[in-house]
């Protein structure tokens, strides 16, 4: 499959590899407004400087191509990904799908009126530790999904960029990760949501960096997500560490370890186990490229399209709503609730 990749810097590089690596992907175009960004990505791979354009429009008039990927900053992605679907492409961004929900409804638009594929690349549900308390979750090894804990506290300092002047840098930026895992791992979707925000008087965000959010799910059972960037120290790694119980016991995952609780009554404990975790295969952004290239060929959908990744990043939005009003807010508005109703 040919593809061009815009947005070629800073976490782009992780792309420019992972294109460049796989057997399923050429690229016949990389673009990037940053011309140091676009010569050390092209000379990384080992590219002709003819593959290099300043803006999509130019490398769409110089080269034939099935598929975009875009790497830019998050309130670039409506226009990238809108033009590359009406080109006739279908497209993986990586996350967050948008800077507003305003913007990712018009994507989500545009998907369905192109019926091109578009998928958001939400790399953190393949690896070990997330597959495998997805995997016991759905072979029914602690029952029925009744109140999760997820905890991410981290103090991260990016020394500036977009991340430190945003309004709710940790929300928008990164718990999209984490929310798209509760729904990954859970087999639940989120129904409304209520919290608060805050930033500590050492922070140097410009926005609020902590928060604490509830959700409720679809099934009744709520989750609690406790999360910080601005934080004393280290206290969890990026998947944050994990309590998540149901009706005959519970899964817990700190530093790197999954263990499983057996409790089949009420709450003692039967047996304590740590669980052998198991590989999807290819991880991160491999599997979501060989995935996306599969499942289009084979005109399916592919995990995470923007059908699916509308209830992980209607769960941000919701949140940052939430917290600004101080009121309980459902995740996802009637009109997208149509668009995504019979997919």
């Amino acid at each position: 499959m040919r593809f061009i990749q815009v947005g070629v810097g800073g976490f782009g590089q992780r792309w420019v590899s992972c294109l460049k690596e796989s057997r399923d992907a050429q690229v016949v175009a990389m673009v990037d407004v940053n011309e140091k960004s676009l010569e050390a990505a092209r000379e990384s791979a080992g590219y002709d400087k003819s593959v290099c354009f300043k803006s999509l429009k130019d490398a769409l008039k110089a080269v034939k191509a099935d598929a975009v990927v875009c790497v830019t900053p998050p309130k670039h992605h409506r226009k990238v990904v809108v033009a590359a679907m009406k080109a006739g492409m279908d497209v993986i961004s990586e996350k967050p799908m948008a800077a507003s929900f305003i913007d990712c409804k018009a994507m989500l638009r545009a998907a369905e009126q192109t019926g091109r594929s578009y998928v958001v690349s939400q790399n953190y549900r393949y690896q070990p530790e997330t597959w495998t308390m997805a995997d016991l979750v759905r072979r029914g090894t602690i029952g029925e999904i009744g109140q999760v804990n997820v905890d991410f506290i981290m103090g991260v300092d990016f020394g500036g960029g977009f991340r430190h002047a945003m309004e709710y840098p940790l929300l928008v930026d990164m718990s999209i990760h984490h929310f798209d895992l509760i729904r990954f791992i859970t087999g639940l979707d989120a129904v409304s949501v209520t919290g608060v925000a805050w930033n500590p008087p050492w922070s140097n965000y410009k926005g609020k960096c902590s928060s604490s959010i509830v959700f409720e799910m679809n099934n009744g059972a709520h989750v609690v997500y406790t999360a910080s960037w601005c934080a004393k120290g280290q206290f969890t790694n990026w998947n944050g560490d994990w309590h998540v119980e149901g009706s005959k016991g519970t899964l817990v995952y700190r530093n790197n370890v999954i263990t499983h609780y057996d409790v089949p009554e009420v709450y003692k404990v039967k047996k304590t186990r740590e669980v052998k975790m198991k590989s999807p295969g290819k991880m991160s952004q491999e599997f979501v490229l060989n995935d996306f290239v599969k499942s289009v060929k084979a005109g399916k959908r592919p995990r995470t399209d923007v059908y699916d990744n509308v209830r992980s990043i209607g769960m941000v939005f919701a949140a940052v709503q939430a917290v600004k009003t101080g009121k309980r807010v459902r995740v996802l508005d009637a009109e997208t609730e149509r668009m995504i109703r019979n997919k």
